[in-house]
């Protein structure tokens, strides 16, 4: 896997399209990050949930990802979550949000020393600059039910870019706790990824990397 100058890589996380905006965001927003409570709730599923808000449980929660070259090599991960929270409204689903440690990137595919240059460069001004942005966020707005397939619609926000998501999910019960769980792919050239990305550079060969980066997200989220 080549994904990088001297060893490998590929990029990571979140997803669709829907919403509109294109907003910037400060690492000190999306740290201090609040869900907002529209009251425009879209009605969201058939399952009925206790009003309050849910915590995230950083500890059972998990986000898995996978980047993907030209060449046919590909690289897997996963990365923590910050904090987050569900709000629940009229026994339906209100409004949620993530964040997302990026400085937690976790190359699983590799070990020892590429490993290491493979977080390192993913952490690197080439891919999320992790140093500047630290966090990453993604906020859930409504999730639009019908028949069984429900759809989180929200933003996202990489690098101080903030995109419209869609992506589908389930939700789940499991005694007071809800279980979130989600498959979303999202564009890394939307929020100005640009290492060997045919968006900003032509010619790449087999040495391109893939724009799309695939998720799976499985979140627990308690009464507070």
């Amino acid at each position: 896997m080549k994904f990088f100058n001297y060893s490998s890589l590929s990029a990571f996380l979140v997803a669709g399209a829907l919403l509109s905006c294109n907003q910037p965001a400060t690492t000190e927003s999306i740290a201090e990050a609040k869900p907002e409570e529209t009251g425009e709730i879209k009605v969201v599923s058939t399952l009925s949930f206790s009003d309050g808000k849910y915590i995230v449980d950083n500890g059972t929660s998990t986000c898995n990802w996978v980047g993907k070259e030209a060449s046919g090599s590909s690289h897997t991960g996963d990365i923590g979550f910050h904090k987050g929270s569900i709000s629940i409204l009229n026994n339906a689903f209100g409004s949620a949000f993530v964040g997302i440690n990026m400085n937690s990137i976790n190359c699983t595919d590799l070990d020892e020393g590429g490993k290491e240059r493979l977080e390192g460069h993913l952490k690197s001004d080439d891919f999320f600059g992790t140093e500047q942005h630290p966090y990453a966020l993604l906020a859930v707005e409504a999730v639009k039910t019908k028949g069984t397939e429900s759809v989180a619609v929200g933003k996202l926000t990489i690098k101080g870019i903030t995109q419209p998501v869609g992506f589908p999910i389930t939700l789940q019960k499991d005694g007071d706790d809800i279980i979130v769980d989600g498959t979303l792919t999202f564009d890394r050239s939307d929020f100005d990824v640009r290492f060997r990305s045919d968006k900003w550079f032509s010619d790449l060969g087999d040495k391109l990397i893939y724009n799309d980066i695939d998720l799976t997200v499985h979140i627990e989220a308690r009464p507070e």
